[in-house]
Order: structure tokens, then sequence, then C-alpha cells
């Protein structure tokens, strides 16, 4: 049974990944929207979504990451800060929290707002990049 337990943080994280390549399509749809000549018919609607999924895949990747901590110290008995897989995990959290602390200042307004935007972009680009390569560092972890 607890390799079974063992399987369900990797099994978590890849759903949490998905919603957050669905809330990335959003993002780049609005952004091809600002810098493109067609526009969408529901801007609104799509950075709305866009948010609500941001904020999911913000609190389900949380979530998945004190999973993860606890899964190895109970289900797999290994010592917790020891390998890549938790340090690139806790830059990649990092990056996505920083994204989302700008994607709220993006909401509740900002004198820099396109900075403030572009940030909000590339730590949300560069998190998502670290975490393809947690997911592969992870599968030595694996019972």
């Amino acid at each position: 049974m607890d390799d079974l337990l063992a399987y369900l943080h990797p099994v978590m994280q890849v759903v949490v990944l998905a919603i957050a390549v669905a809330a990335f399509r959003l993002g780049l749809a609005l952004k091809k929207d600002r810098l493109g000549p067609r526009r969408l018919e529901q801007r609104y609607g799509v950075m709305r979504r866009h948010t609500q999924l941001g904020w999911l895949f913000l609190g389900c990747l949380a979530a998945g990451y004190a999973f993860g901590l606890v899964s190895m110290w109970l289900f797999r008995e290994q010592a917790l800060f020891r390998s890549a897989h938790f340090f690139f995990g806790t830059l990649a959290l990092l990056l996505f929290l920083g994204g989302g602390y700008m994607g709220w200042r993006l909401l509740r307004g900002t004198p820099r707002y396109a900075d403030v935007r572009d940030v909000h972009g590339f730590l949300a680009y560069l998190g998502l990049f670290v975490s393809l390569g947690v997911a592969v560092m992870g599968f030595i972890l694996l019972p």
C-alpha cells in the first residue's frame, strides 16, 4: 500500500501541471490578442478564466509540494532535502509563487503595469520550464 501512496504525489503533480498548461495557453492567448491585430471576442472572460486557473494551480501546487515532502518522509523513508528534485522543485514553486504575486499586482492595479506584466510572464515561463525538469528528476525517486 505504501508503494501505491508513493505514486500519489507524482500523479497529483502531473494533473497540477496540466492545469498550469491550461492557464499558460490562456495567458498566451491574452498576449497574442494584445500584440496582434486579432481581438478576442471574450477578452474579459479569458482573463477571468486565466486568473481562476492560476489560483487553482498555485493552491494545488503548494499542496502537492507539501505532500511530496510528507511522502518522502512517511512512504519512502528518505531524507527530505537531499535530492536535486527537492532543490529544483522548491525553485519552481518559488518562481510560480512570484508569478502569482505579479498576477495579483496586475489585478489590483500597479503604476508599472507593463513591467509587472512582463515579469509575470517571465516567471511563469521559467517556472514551467524548471518544473518539467523537476518531473524528470523525480523519476529516480519512484519506488
